[in-house]
């Protein structure tokens, strides 16, 4: 459904998914504001527990690093469990660690209080993105996030405002109990929302979208490493970690240096606040730089995929310029403003607000430095907005989606460690350089390394992109596959739960009708999947069995009620025994799972075996693949098996007949549970050979590349591995090692695989 206003479009999102993005939001919202509600009250924190000055920033720094720390665990499991649990469950966390704040009776107390707030914060962040990120088309990804970090900023300042203005009121505890309530209201109403499902915004996934069916790949410990590997996010993580520095200290110290530097001639009671009017004026053109740069992102993205990183390299290459040019225009305010204003002492609290707009009016006439600061600064905040709203869309661009929380932890974990560092360490800094203002001249050129960052990522961007696409779509046809697959197996069990009630229509009424009907539960499911997913052959069959299985049910259940009648002659009893056996035959006429098919598919699995060895010398990856399809074949025949024999308990009352298949079903399960044992050991061996070649600099995306030229010329891949990687002699004799390793697992299968079985 596409959500517009007149003939504007606004979000291709569907409805259903706008309920948890609003939640998130909400709830990134309020955390991002604990986050920063500490610092109006750091004077007052001082007094109270007096502390020296130097320590005043120590809660907050602890509380960044425990969040970035904590970021990779929450964000690991957000790919691997629930999403909602692992939502809740840090919300819960960051939600305690406001209330303990709040009820904070010693600085050591406040310390530990924000760091489980910070292990809170950690979680939501990755979580928060990775639900919006699966919610949102690819083409509004940067427009979302965009709308995210004008939210982000926005939070920032509210947590500050409610801390400055309703802290002096009611004390600077309250705001901490204030947002501790409005998250557990929002908490309580996740409990009753259904997520998207992971993945379900790859335009790659959305036949399983529209199929109903999920994306159940999960992350691993081995994937972390690939993550780091993958080259556009390392070069976005570790810019992360410069881009974010300028920045803290702009927020950070902006307000104070004014204040304390350069507006010191105001009176005391408005000077703080026409400080932090005039730093919050940049905040103006960044909150307006994300509504510009993430809609521009948008729209080039959908031109070139690399444009959003040739977007955010432009702009923070211009934004350099331009904010220097802005430090330079402040300077110490003219004495005639005092003079002009001629303020009353003390001014009245009434007046204060008045006071405070007529100084800025002032400023802007007797200081015109001033003008130029206010329009250099708007212009570097837009420009620096361009890489903020773009980068968290170009990482979910490249990362799979069960590795998005996990990426998107690693990222916020430069920007967290950046924010810490340079909070731990800045008045060491402001020692260093002499002065803030200082400080920030040399941060700006952070983003020098940043932007250099940005160019390698664009290069590297489109190829990323292209290796997800290609993972998405492979991954989407074997899910498909899997569950006509699937289907196949549940028809296999109804076919012989049909079969098998056969045994207890003259013996075990009750028996006879469970087993009919879990066959006609197992059917309906099958028939309306089928008819839900469009999958013909299935819908029919199972139909028909369907109505078989009933018809079958309801005439034996006829002659158990007349049996269940005192009156009746022996005549009569033999007569309805009679038309009970003519069911049996009717039944055994029916459709069988027999032992011939589960014979074959048996056989069908070491077929898959000797494909996969034809296909070592040529393509390894595609002979693991068939490795793979066997143990699908072997499981599903031992499952079969596994429970045909559990219902038959008693073979001693079978006819002759089907007591021989009996025999043979048993002898067959033990070599087929023998052979995927021996199948999962030459899966896990097979798997050796890839780490293996990887040590040596062989990785599976040279051997992709590798195995196309030489199947389409027929060159032996073992040679090609050689000349390529094999420089040096011992190398050389290595990888040759390793890949005759190959052949000896296979011979080493072969020894183990009995393949003598007649086919009935």
């Amino acid at each position: 459904m596409v959500i517009s206003i007149g003939r504007f479009k606004l979000t291709r999102i569907k409805i259903k998914d706008l309920t948890p993005i609003i939640l998130v939001m909400l709830l990134l919202f309020v955390s991002i504001a604990c986050a920063n509600m500490l610092i109006p009250s750091y004077g007052v924190i001082r007094f109270e527990f007096n502390i020296p000055e130097a320590l005043i920033a120590i809660p907050d720094s602890f509380f960044l690093l425990t969040s970035a720390t904590f970021a990779l665990i929450w964000g690991y499991y957000t790919d691997r469990i629930d999403r909602t649990k692992v939502i809740i469950a840090g919300a819960f966390s960051w939600t305690l660690g406001m209330m303990l704040t709040g009820f904070s009776t010693s600085f050591i107390i406040l310390v530990i209080s924000r760091m489980i707030s910070g292990i809170g914060l950690g979680c939501v962040i990755p979580v928060g993105y990775s639900i919006i990120s699966d919610a949102i088309p690819p083409d509004e990804r940067s427009g979302w996030f965009g709308t995210l970090a004008i939210l982000s900023s926005i939070s920032n300042g509210s947590g500050q405002a409610l801390s400055s203005f309703i802290g002096p009121i009611l004390g600077w505890r309250f705001p901490f109990f204030l947002l501790s309530g409005i998250s557990i209201l929002i908490v309580c109403v996740l409990f009753f929302v259904k997520i998207p499902q992971r993945g379900a915004s790859e335009n790659e996934l959305l036949d399983l979208v529209e199929l109903n069916l999920e994306y159940s790949y999960k992350i691993s410990k081995k994937d972390l490493s690939n993550i780091l590997k993958k080259k556009t996010n390392k070069y976005l993580i570790i810019q992360g970690f410069f881009a974010i520095i300028p920045g803290t200290l702009f927020v950070y110290f902006m307000t104070s240096m004014l204040s304390t530097h350069y507006f010191e001639i105001l009176p005391s009671e408005i000077r703080l606040q026409t400080a932090a009017i005039f730093a919050g004026l940049l905040g103006v053109g960044y909150l307006l730089g994300n509504a510009i740069m993430s809609y521009v992102g948008d729209m080039l993205f959908r031109k070139n995929k690399k444009n959003r990183t040739r977007l955010a390299t432009a702009c923070m290459v211009f934004s350099i310029p331009f904010i220097l040019l802005m430090l330079f225009s402040i300077q110490p305010i003219s004495s005639e403003v005092v003079t002009n204003l001629n303020y009353p002492i003390p001014i009245p609290p009434g007046d204060m607000t008045s006071y405070v707009f007529l100084t800025i009016l002032e400023i802007f006439k007797v200081s015109p430095s001033y003008i130029y600061y206010f329009i250099f600064g708007f212009i570097g905040a837009v420009f620096s907005t361009g890489w903020v709203s773009n980068k968290n869309a170009v990482m979910v661009d490249v990362n799979l989606p069960e590795h998005k929380g996990t990426s998107t932890s690693f990222f916020s974990l430069a920007e967290q460690i950046g924010k810490g560092v340079t909070l731990l360490l800045s008045f060491s800094l402001i020692s260093l350089f002499g002065s803030v203002f200082n400080m920030m001249l040399f941060a700006v050129f952070l983003w020098v390394p940043s932007a250099f960052l940005w160019f390698l990522a664009g290069r590297s961007v489109e190829v990323d992109m292209e290796v997800k696409s290609t993972i998405l779509s492979e991954r989407k046809q074997v899910n498909l596959l899997d569950f006509i697959f699937e289907l196949e197996i549940q028809m296999d069990r109804a076919t012989q739960k049909i079969q098998d009630s056969k045994y207890y229509i003259l013996s075990d009424s009750l028996k006879f009708n469970k087993l009919l009907d879990d066959a006609i539960t197992i059917l309906s499911y099958c028939e309306k999947e089928g008819e839900f997913r469009s999958i013909t052959k299935i819908e029919k069959r199972a139909r028909n069995l369907n109505i078989k299985a009933t018809s079958i049910k309801g005439m034996a259940n006829q002659i158990f009620k007349i049996l269940e009648l005192e009156d009746l002659t022996a005549k009569e009893i033999d007569m309805l025994n009679e038309d009970l056996r003519q069911i049996i035959f009717k039944i055994a006429e029916g459709e069988r799972s027999t032992f011939g098919d589960l014979q074959i598919l048996y056989e069908d699995a070491y077929l898959k075996i000797i494909e996969a060895r034809l296909l070592r010398k040529n393509d390894l990856i595609k002979s693991r693949t068939k490795i793979l399809e066997a143990i699908k074949i072997y499981e599903r025949v031992k499952n079969l098996l596994s429970e045909r024999l559990d219902i038959i308990l008693d073979n001693s009352e079978l006819p002759d007949e089907d007591k021989f298949v009996y025999e043979k079903e048993q002898e067959l399960l033990e070599k087929c549970s023998k052979a995927l044992i021996e199948t999962n050991n030459l899966k896990e061996e097979f798997q050796g050979i890839f780490e293996k070649l990887e040590e040596k600099g062989i990785t599976e995306k040279d051997l992709k590349k590798i195995s196309e030229l030489t199947l389409e010329y027929n060159i032996n891949l073992y040679k090609v591995i050689v000349e390529t990687f094999g420089q040096e002699r011992k190398t050389k004799d290595t990888i040759l090692e390793v890949l005759n390793e190959i052949d000896a697992i296979f011979n080493d299968y072969d020894k183990l695989k009995e393949l003598e079985m007649k086919v009935f």
